[in-house]
């Protein structure tokens, strides 16, 4: 007897009942395969829904912030033409207290220079968060 034979012979004789738990076998690895499918299906639009909901969010706080910031330095510019502008008018003045003005106004402008802009931004998920709980509209 060969080596093939005599496994062959140690193989059982595939009868009804072994067809029928093959086949259950089979069948129950398919509707797990369909039920798997299903459920990471489920997961990949939840993660799709979750990404664009978080880029709107970012695009929010960052169309926030880009606005704010322009705002801030908008300001801080004025700030600044309208004190050089008094500061001008102070060493052209003929006046007495001229001196006082122009030490005043050189402190107002070292003062304004030592304020960094970003000290009063909150971060930008909390001031949007906060505006639209209170249903305010964002006007800069």
């Amino acid at each position: 007897m060969t080596t093939t034979s005599k496994i062959q012979a140690l193989l059982p004789k595939p009868g009804p009942a072994m067809i029928v738990d093959t086949l259950k076998l089979v069948m129950s690895s398919a509707n797990e395969w369909v039920a798997v499918t299903s459920q990471e299906r489920s997961r990949r639009q939840a993660i799709e829904s979750w990404e664009m909901s978080q880029i709107a969010i970012i695009d929010l706080q960052r169309d926030f912030l880009l606005s704010a910031l322009e705002k801030t330095f908008d300001e801080r510019s004025e700030n600044f033409r309208r004190l050089f502008d008094q500061l001008d008018e102070a060493l052209r003045s003929d006046r007495e207290d001229s001196a006082v003005t122009v030490s005043d106004l050189l402190s107002a402008i070292t003062e304004l220079a030592a304020v960094s802009p970003f000290k009063d931004l909150k971060s930008p998920a909390l001031v949007v968060q906060e505006f639209l709980q209170t249903g305010r509209t964002i006007e800069l």
